[in-house]
């Protein structure tokens, strides 16, 4: 599906007052308010799947060292006579035992608080056009059953 240009400016500059005003509840109830079902419906599909917290390099990270080490351990127990072959491989696992416990004991990096700050933000947008897409939705539910 293609998005015209006007049509993707006009969704960043409403990205861009919603995101500025997330922080004051009561100007972000009244923006969110002024907008209609569809840019709702919109700004709540495109918040809802944005920005993972799980930083993706620490697992691949992980599976690589697993996916060398299994191995490396295979060999250092298959060719433990050659002692040339059992230093290179114990060296081998003590390089990849410690880029895991660097993983796993690094501390977050200053961009994924970052992300993750947004994402806490993102999901308090989304709360809140929920609440306003239920409110709406019941009130025309609640216009078509009196029109009815």
């Amino acid at each position: 599906m293609k998005i015209s240009k006007s049509e993707h400016v006009k969704f960043s500059q409403l990205f861009s007052n919603i995101e500025a005003y997330a922080n004051d509840e009561k100007n972000l109830n009244q923006t969110l308010n002024a907008l209609s079902l569809e840019n709702l419906e919109h700004l709540k599909a495109y918040l809802s799947g944005t920005i993972y917290l799980t930083p993706y390099h620490h697992i691949k990270s992980i599976i690589m060292c697993s996916f060398v080490g299994t191995p490396i351990i295979y060999f250092l127990f298959l060719h433990q006579a050659n002692i040339f072959f059992s230093f290179i491989a114990l060296l081998i696992l003590l390089f990849i035992e410690i880029k895991l416990f660097h993983i796993a004991y690094k501390p977050p990096v200053h961009t994924h608080v970052i992300l993750a700050h947004r994402r806490r933000k993102y999901d308090r947008i989304v709360q809140v056009i929920e609440t306003i897409l239920k409110k709406r939705y019941l009130k025309e539910l609640q216009n078509a059953i009196i029109g009815f």
